[in-house]
């Protein structure tokens, strides 16, 4: 499958987006391959775009309390997003990702490339706020 029609059929948060919305993001983004314990994200750092999931799994791990070690939160498969919370708002990311399989396919999408189709889509803006508050819920305490 094409990284076009990836990011249009198997990624539910871009859902609705035409198809040259879709190409847009997908001749921008960069493919980056990671091992099963490799580290995609560091919790406090900027982040580089939108990533997604493409093959393999990832890991969650925020801290619940300053001090306290970090917990695992979640677990993302394929076509699962993660870093719009540090593009949307600022400041960095709130969670440390890692790979959990051998062969973790990860898209990044420019956060610029990803501020443009957001300024043009009303539905993937609500969908974004929608995600971020969802996720802010379920943080640890």
């Amino acid at each position: 499958m094409m990284v076009t029609e990836f990011l249009q059929n198997s990624v539910s948060f871009l859902a609705g987006l035409t198809t040259e919305q879709a190409h847009s993001l997908a001749v921008q983004a960069q493919q980056k391959s990671f091992s099963k314990g490799q580290t995609v994200l560091f919790m406090g750092t900027t982040t580089d775009g939108l990533s997604v999931v493409a093959a393999g799994k990832v890991s969650v791990w925020t801290k619940p309390q300053k001090g306290k070690p970090l917990v695992q939160v979640a677990e993302l498969g394929p076509g699962a997003v993660f870093g719009e919370t540090s593009i949307i708002e600022p400041g960095t990311a709130g969670a440390t990702i890692k790979a959990t399989e051998d062969q973790t396919l990860i898209f990044t999408i420019p956060q610029e490339a990803f501020r443009a189709i957001l300024a043009q889509n009303n539905e993937l803006q609500a969908r974004a706020y929608a995600i971020i508050a969802e996720r802010k819920n379920k943080a640890p305490r």
